[in-house]
């Protein structure tokens, strides 16, 4: 993130796991050693779909909701050509760096988001994406990394 605000690091709440741009937003997720967690991946073979949960005390009425929501419509009405985009990054939650016996949990960039669907009525509220950068990504030895902790 420091690459995107070389002035200043950026911070975000690690409890929401998201950080607002003016442009964009950066959905931070844990992978879990054993796939323990509710975020996922999903393999659907020639494509890759993430679904990603918010935290329980982030209701449907919350600013970043309603920029999140407004970024689906905008993407199924405009096929990816909204002003906002979004993108994730992964790393192995904390609690699974000792038990994978990991060097380190550093974020990944998994690419842009694609939406499919969300379910606002929800606790927690959840997303589901598809990663639009998925031909790339597949060939990265550290996006594998985490796709082999959920398989442990």
């Amino acid at each position: 993130m420091e690459f995107v605000s070389p002035k200043c690091r950026p911070k975000f709440s690690k409890y929401v796991g998201v950080q607002e741009w003016k442009n964009a937003i950066f959905l931070m997720m844990n992978i879990a050693y054993g796939n323990s967690y509710a975020n996922t991946f999903i393999d659907m073979e020639s494509r890759m779909q993430v679904t990603y949960y918010l935290s329980e005390k982030t209701k449907a009425d919350a600013p970043i909701i309603q920029k999140l929501v407004k970024f689906s419509r905008s993407h199924v009405e405009a096929e990816g050509r909204e002003a906002t985009s979004v993108h994730l990054f992964c790393r192995p939650a904390p609690e699974s760096v000792k038990l994978a016996n990991l060097e380190h949990s550093d974020y990944v960039y998994c690419g842009r988001l694609r939406f499919l669907k969300n379910d606002l009525s929800r606790c927690p509220i959840e997303f589901l994406f598809e990663l639009a950068d998925y031909a790339a990504l597949k060939d990265s030895p550290d996006f594998h990394s985490l796709l082999n902790l959920l398989k442990e």
